[in-house]
């Protein structure tokens, strides 16, 4: 899912984790920095030309905020129009890792990626000059969810600083440097399947034919639409191979194929690798069985279950209370007031969800400053 980093003044990466960083997301490279207040972007689709880059800008421009982003795509085709980073105005640029909600997802015939799209249909219509208040910040991180994040680039000058972190909880700093995951270490356990060899190892245990391409690939100035219905079924098992996230004879399994489709109804999700690319969930074989499970903790979800039993000291750890959806209590006690009985069926019980007034009157507060043009 890309990677970004925000290179801070006086601080830089080095050309090792710049090599890794390519290994695990080589589908195009950006640099974006400030040059006597304006925003310069750079972008290329190799990575000796890259580095040559990265080089030339730390050392004339590294008293200023420099932004990275490297990409694997997910929507849309790998060429530079849809390379990172993207200018919002005149005066600021972005970059984004992840996989947007279903509303940012572009329309089938139009090849862009989501990150494009969201670009063209919410951020260029924002006022970004509210990015100095953390309410604002806030809001944007809950627009597009936690697992997505942005770094924001600008020279405008009404602003107090050059970058601006959108969920930065989500990703890591190290060493001065902050990056949206860990595909910057040699090993990550978030990003192995980016890179091709693990693809092709995956592959080949699959029995898939990875000489066959499902989009077009064109890599120059320009995208092209490709076929990306040529060979995806419903569940897109080759994709979900290659990327490592399930092996294809795990839809053999029936519970695992039906949880899944429950899973994307819940969430809102038209593909189960967006889905589990999202959650850093897999499948995996648990003993004679296919189960979903987290990637780092392998705590697995059955078909009671929307999200798995992780440790609290698992990334994928999430409370309860963070969710909007139903989940089922049975055994857990309760008030009268956190409890609602289907209409239908009045043994299944199930958690109302008791913040969620309390977190639409945040979200009021949070736009007053704004008038109602902005709102």
């Amino acid at each position: 899912m890309c990677i970004i980093a925000s290179v801070p003044r006086g601080t830089t990466i080095d050309k090792p984790t710049l090599e890794t960083m390519w290994q695990h997301n080589s589908d195009g490279a950006g640099i974006a920095w400030i040059d006597e207040g304006k925003v310069r972007v750079f972008k290329t689709m190799k990575l000796k030309p890259f580095l040559k880059k990265f080089e030339e800008v730390q050392k004339t421009y590294g008293d200023s905020d420099i932004l990275v982003h490297m990409r694997i795509a997910t929507h849309g085709s790998v060429c530079m129009d849809n390379n990172h980073p993207f200018n919002v105005d005149t005066q600021t640029v972005f970059a984004h890792n992840g996989i947007l909600p279903q509303q940012f997802h572009p329309p089938a015939k139009r090849d862009i990626s989501d990150t494009r799209y969201f670009n063209e249909t919410f951020l260029q219509y924002q006022k970004l000059a509210a990015l100095d208040d953390s309410r604002y910040i806030d809001h944007l991180g809950s627009v597009i969810g936690s697992f997505n994040k942005l770094v924001i680039l600008s020279a405008n000058p009404k602003l107090s600083r050059d970058s601006y972190i959108i969920n930065e909880a989500s990703g890591e700093w190290a060493d001065g440097i902050w990056y949206s995951n860990d595909s910057y270490l040699s090993y990550s356990r978030k990003m192995k399947w980016g890179t091709q060899s693990y693809q092709n190892s995956v592959s080949r245990t699959a029995g898939l034919n990875t000489s066959k391409s499902t989009k077009s690939t064109d890599i120059g100035a320009n995208c092209t639409i490709g076929n990306t219905t040529d060979s995806f079924d419903e569940f897109d098992v080759e994709t979900m191979a290659q990327w490592g996230l399930a092996p294809a004879d795990a839809w053999k399994d029936v519970e695992v194929r039906e949880l899944t489709f429950e899973l994307m109804t819940v969430y809102g999700y038209d593909t189960p690798q967006d889905m589990m690319e999202d959650f850093c969930w897999q499948v995996r074989k648990h003993g004679k069985q296919y189960r979903i499970e987290c990637q780092f903790c392998h705590a697995t979800l059955d078909i009671n279950q929307y999200w798995p039993d992780c440790k609290v000291t698992c990334k994928n750890h999430v409370e309860y209370g963070d969710f909007h959806f139903p989940v089922d209590v049975e055994d857990q006690e309760i008030s009268e007031e956190e409890v609602l009985i289907d209409s239908d069926n009045e043994e299944d019980w199930y958690i109302e969800d008791v913040d969620a007034k309390m977190e639409a009157e945040k979200i009021e507060q949070r736009q007053l400053p704004f008038s109602e043009k902005e709102r």
